[in-house]
């Protein structure tokens, strides 16, 4: 049996939470989170004010709060995102808008060291007549 799908269609509005571990389209209006074990759409009709937690996610309509996906996260063209960002990977698609904060998750195997700032050996100051590169003569 494969994966079952899901829809919200334009012109319906839900106030409350929904929980699909499925792929789930919204192309209504969401008051509420949304958590979604698949795939999550938000189609250009769409409009959610609440919480969107998926596996992955394509965002083409609007979101006021925050989004967490486990992997990938779409901006399509269209979105219009205001609240904060979790995701693995972002991919941000030319005209989408995004205000807000974004945070990147790393994987668990990589090693994060803080950069290591370079030493450089102290220098003498540069003696009065000189500058650098050339000597300046009494007549300059």
């Amino acid at each position: 049996m494969g994966v079952l799908h899901n829809a919200l269609a334009f012109g319906t509005t839900v106030k409350g939470d929904v929980t699909t571990d499925g792929d789930f389209r919204l192309d209504g209006r969401l008051e509420g989170t949304i958590s979604c074990g698949g795939k999550i759409v938000i189609g250009p009709t769409a409009q959610v004010e609440g919480d969107i937690i998926s596996v992955n996610a394509e965002i083409l309509g609007s979101v006021v709060g925050s989004i967490t996906t486990s992997e990938v996260l779409v901006l399509k063209p269209t979105a219009i995102i205001k609240g904060i960002i979790t995701t693995q990977a972002l991919v941000v698609e030319p005209s989408a808008k995004f205000s807000g904060t974004c945070n990147m998750l790393l994987d668990q195997d990589v090693e994060v060291h803080p950069a290591e700032i370079p030493t450089f050996p102290s220098s003498a100051p540069i003696s009065e007549g000189y500058t650098l590169g050339r000597t300046l003569s009494d007549d300059e």
